[in-house]
């Protein structure tokens, strides 16, 4: 092994850290650190695939393939060959730090969401240590000489204790203790991550704050109570919430300079958020009647489904009319992994595919919209010669939704393969629909149409935005003014063969 005094690259993850924010409170003085590594390095806006899914973020940041190659954009994926949603769980991918330990690099990694533990003999590897984004269920970690350290030398995380969050922006006790859980996570998070990097001293170290991802969900009213969503809902407690957003950014702060002095002078340091927040009024659901009552899908009826289907179907129905309290009780007594897989079967409706050329998929934020294409899913009806056709019908439905009084409830719309042909091996929704503020008015109603839907997640007042940013302050010729998520991992892997010759890098 190297010696303990090398030159090493420390890369420090900010999960959905808005790019303004943190440009706000740096100039401000509120971050000293930060603004002492932006005056030494270079900042850089950073290009996000959260346009399709906030899903896709990270599995292109580890694995530097975009999304149409890994195929992710959620945490429920569409599986075309079975009809139905698998969640996520990454064995699939590989992350670009197995390579670098197969070359012999010591790599330490802590909490990259979404990535798989790849079983690091060197260094260190932590999974679910108070993650945001769960898939085993509970705390991973490499190799199993660590056991002592991650699992008894530091207090647990309190997420492991009551991760759930707030009932909703009216819940000022709620909402005080999940912020008072994101300060305490972030405090702990810093002190475990200072001794497995002085304890396995690695090249590499990778480090993500999600404490900053989970709060801002249910706090971004606070920090711009001015905005048209919340006046127009008259949120409250939109200032008494403490400690506030701001404060566990100034606690994140600290600590980075606690993991900076932890690797030793003359590291390159990388702090990024691949993606940013932005406010939102909930999710919006009228996206799957939309296409039931326009007649591009259609409900199984109760007679053709299978006794499975019927089955789920009345577990769903009592889903949808459980109340909201014993709901909160439901997810607060059940391990997330069995709520997760509960989930599974209700989240999707029981289609009459025959009669079923489009279909909306579950979301967590924009509209997602998957084309029954006949030779691609296994129940497909769809020829491929109207695969056009049939984006085309839908492209005009959708821009030409408005509210009641003539406001339009779509912004944009993408369509993700870039040519027809690739549409045939395509894993990604087809069509990705960005909507208006406009959706999460209650209720939401559209001119021409029966439907009415209120939108769903209402604690939600903190959505995914796609820009992100990067500080860095290694080789400025490895920085540039705008950098692509898939391109980030290649700058560290430069920045690290800046600091340590290594020929197959």
């Amino acid at each position: 092994m190297r010696q303990k005094n090398f030159p090493r690259v420390l890369a420090i993850g900010l999960d959905a850290a808005e790019p303004t924010f943190i440009r706000r409170l740096i100039e401000e003085g509120a971050l000293p650190t930060l603004k002492r590594l932006l005056e030494q390095g270079a900042w850089s806006r950073v290009e996000s695939p959260a346009h399709l899914g906030s899903g896709a973020v990270w599995p292109t940041f580890f694995t530097g393939m975009e999304p149409a190659e890994h195929r992710i954009y959620s945490d429920w994926c569409w599986q075309p060959e079975t009809m139905s949603l698998v969640r996520y769980h990454g064995r699939r991918l590989t992350p670009f730090w197995k390579k670098l330990a197969q070359e012999g690099v010591t790599a330490g990694i802590f909490d990259v969401p979404f990535a798989p533990l790849v079983g690091l003999s060197h260094g260190f590897e932590i999974a679910e240590w108070g993650a945001h984004d769960v898939f085993a269920g509970h705390l991973q970690f490499a190799p199993n000489e660590l056991a002592e350290l991650v699992t008894t030398q530091v207090a647990p995380h309190p997420f492991s204790f009551d991760g759930q969050g707030a009932a909703g922006p009216g819940d000022l006790e709620g909402l005080r203790k999940l912020s008072m859980s994101c300060l305490e996570g972030v405090r702990l998070r810093g002190e475990l991550a200072v001794r497995l990097l002085q304890k396995t001293h690695p090249q590499l170290s990778l480090i993500i704050f999600p404490e900053i991802h989970h709060a801002a969900h249910q706090l971004w009213h606070t920090v711009v109570p001015e905005h048209a969503l919340y006046t127009r809902e008259r949120l409250p407690y939109v200032c008494s919430v403490e400690p506030t957003l701001a404060d566990i950014l100034r606690e994140v702060d600290r600590q980075i300079a606690r993991l900076v002095k932890a690797v030793g002078d003359g590291a390159a340091v990388l702090v990024f958020a691949l993606h940013g927040m932005r406010p939102t009024g909930g999710l919006p659901t009228f996206l799957a009647p939309l296409l039931c009552e326009t007649g591009f899908s259609r409900v199984a009826g109760w007679a053709t489904q299978s006794w499975p289907e019927r089955a789920f179907s009345l577990f769903s129905a009592v889903k949808r009319h459980t109340p909201a309290g014993l709901k909160r009780l439901y997810h607060r007594r059940l391990p997330r992994e069995v709520t997760q897989r509960l989930a599974q079967p209700t989240m999707f409706r029981a289609y009459d595919w025959n009669h079923t050329r489009a279909f909306a998929l579950p979301t967590d934020q924009h509209g997602w919209i998957r084309i029954n294409l006949a030779g691609r899913e296994a129940k497909g009806c769809v020829p491929f010669a109207r695969y056009q056709e049939i984006c085309r019908e839908l492209e005009e439905l959708l821009r030409a939704l408005v509210t009641e009084d003539g406001r339009p409830l779509v912004r944009d719309i993408i369509r993700t393969a870039k040519k027809r042909d690739n549409a045939l091996t395509h894993y990604l929704p087809d069509l990705v629909v960005h909507w208006h503020d406009h959706v999460f008015e209650l209720p939401m109603r559209v001119r021409g149409l029966l439907l009415e839907a209120h939108p769903a997640a209402r604690g939600l007042t903190g959505q995914h935005a796609p820009d992100g940013f990067c500080i860095f302050t290694g080789q400025k010729g490895h920085a540039r003014e705008t950098l692509a998520v898939a391109e980030l991992h290649r700058i560290i892997i430069a920045a690290l063969a800046d600091c340590i010759p290594l020929e197959t890098l």
